[in-house]
């Protein structure tokens, strides 16, 4: 019997290289080693991410989004493979990757009410956003709490939606999962490591495929395609500007 795929969301996150060569990609990108104890893919080189759960296409989570609605994200994301109608789904899944990243490494892509970004960088800002943080991890609070607490939105409008893979049907554990990309915001910085990732590094897309083909980082095929597009972008930013139009359109 064929394994009905799981609704997931990954964040390819970037940060601007000081110093590069005018034929050379303007970025970095954030790679984590995932846990060798962990049932799915332990031990495999991969961006943050995870599931969906029920709370991030809630009408709570929807209510607290700025920058794209629900009718744009499910447009944004239809294509041939799309077999859901949910546009509280389509819009859950930007959700998900905003607190799969907020999770597994601390960095909170969330707007004040101004739309400004968050400000981490404050240490008694940054030591309460822990707390919120060890509370997320233990299921002692929902994302969308601490949101309203704390008068914040998910900024959505920073994930720039950019692929979707599905897992063969030959796996046992199957995910639908779509890719975005985002900037790593200018006043955070990663906070620690959740217990699902035993490592992480910053490296340039050419530099992440010599280290696979060298045998030395695992990759599984979703990461080695979105390496190889990757690998052909000069600039970053430029890219992500044209994936907004598309977006907001």
């Amino acid at each position: 019997m064929v394994a009905t795929p799981r609704f997931a969301s990954t964040v390819i996150l970037y940060r601007l290289k000081e110093n590069f060569e005018a034929n050379q990609c303007n970025f970095e990108v954030l790679l984590i080693q995932r846990s060798k104890e962990m049932k799915f893919l332990g031990g495999v080189h991969a961006f943050p991410g995870g599931k969906l759960e029920d709370e991030d296409y809630s009408e709570d989570s929807i209510a607290r989004c700025r920058g794209i609605n629900k009718l744009q994200a499910h447009r944004i994301i239809q294509d041939t493979k799309t077999y859901h109608q949910n546009q509280n789904i389509s819009l859950g899944f930007w959700i998900a990757g905003i607190r799969e990243v907020f999770e597994e490494i601390g960095i909170l892509f969330a707007h004040n009410k101004d739309l400004s970004l968050i400000d981490l960088s404050e240490p008694e800002i940054q030591k309460r956003f822990k707390v919120y943080r060890k509370k997320l991890l233990k299921n002692q609070i929902h994302f969308y709490e601490i949101m309203e607490r704390e008068d914040l939105y998910y900024a959505v409008d920073k994930l720039f939606y950019f692929r979707h893979f599905i897992t063969p049907e030959v796996s046992s554990i199957r995910y639908d999962t779509r890719f975005f990309i985002a900037k790593l915001p200018p006043t955070q910085n990663i906070m620690s490591f959740s217990n699902e990732i035993i490592a992480l590094e910053w490296a340039s897309p050419s530099e992440t495929l010599t280290r696979y083909r060298r045998k030395e980082i695992i990759l599984i095929p979703p990461q080695y395609s979105c390496f190889l597009t990757l690998r052909r972008i000069k600039d970053i930013e430029a890219f992500c500007d044209t994936s907004l139009n598309c977006q907001t359109s």
